[in-house]
């Protein structure tokens, strides 16, 4: 008897219903699905903190830095057969703080910024290109002026105040006899491309740059410039690395970038568009950059 109540208990008992079965076994998919990408994303992770961080200086617009120094951090993993992750910084500013932090493993600098991450932050000289540097007053080809007196009572843009350039613009000028707060009227901008838009809408009369953002820019928006005026040069922009990258490693870098244009399509392309080969470079030449007088005004 007591058998028979406890089956008849049992019977009435509620079971899990078409509902709960169907909860459970939807969650149970979702959670399959999920899967991959929670690995994948883990995955990801593992990468990004494993693999090498490759920077450059913010001569240009982030999105444009990326589809130029991408295929750069391709060729160097292809290189080194590990991971190369290129990452940016929107400013000058926001690009030498991270300097300062030691983020990068290699990275590209201009000459002012080199002198700061070899000296202070455990940065070694890499390559540099070939031809020295020179800060070029760039107008648009049908301006009339014809050189740097003419300049005198106008309005000219320039990059951040740390840029090469800038510094080498201002001690051209004062050079030239050029008093920097009554002669002349200095607007600084955030890159090259800013300041090279101002003179395409004719905002400024001029823009202090360099032949590579020229070049970029007048490729990007159409529009042609020539050089009002060139400074005396210094060393130019070089590769750095940083000294915790062991020396195959260096070593592999340098023959890398040394052997483009010849050895890949992506080299080639990158010596395209900066116009100029990759040599390597030595402390010593960057002298003559740490005898700069950069408190100009």
């Amino acid at each position: 008897m007591r058998n028979r109540i406890a089956l008849l208990d049992a019977a009435a008992r509620p079971g899990p219903t078409h509902r709960t079965i169907s909860l459970i076994l939807g969650t149970a998919c979702l959670l399959l699905v999920m899967l991959p990408s929670v690995t994948a994303h883990g995955a990801d992770t593992a990468e990004q903190e494993t693999s090498y961080k490759f920077g450059a200086f913010p001569m240009i617009a982030v999105g444009q830095m990326h589809s130029v120094f991408s295929p750069v951090a391709a060729e160097f993993a292809k290189a080194l057969g590990h991971p190369v992750l290129f990452r940016t910084k929107p400013t000058f500013a926001e690009f030498r703080e991270q300097l300062s932090l030691e983020t990068y493993d290699f990275a590209v600098v201009q000459p002012f910024d080199y002198v700061l991450a070899h000296d202070k932050y455990h940065y070694l000289p890499l390559a540099r290109f070939e031809k020295p540097l020179k800060g070029s007053f760039m107008v648009l080809a049908d301006n009339p002026l014809r050189g740097l007196q003419d300049l005198r009572g106008k309005k000219v843009a320039v990059p951040p105040t740390t840029a090469a350039v800038t510094l080498m613009a201002k001690k051209a000028l004062q050079d030239a006899g050029f008093d920097l707060k009554r002669d002349i009227e200095l607007q600084y901008t955030k890159s090259h491309d800013s300041c090279l838009q101002l003179v395409m809408t004719k905002s400024v009369e001029a823009c202090v740059s360099s032949p590579r953002a020229v070049s970029l820019f007048e490729e990007k928006w159409g529009k042609r410039f020539r050089a009002l005026y060139l400074t005396p040069s210094i060393p130019n922009t070089l590769f750095v690395v940083h000294r915790r990258v062991p020396r195959q490693v260096r070593e592999a870098l340098l023959k890398t970038v040394t052997s483009w244009p010849g050895s890949s399509e992506a080299g080639a392309k990158f010596i395209e568009i900066n116009s100029m080969h990759l040599v390597p470079a030595t402390n010593a030449e960057y002298d003559v950059v740490r005898k700069f007088p950069v408190g100009l005004d």
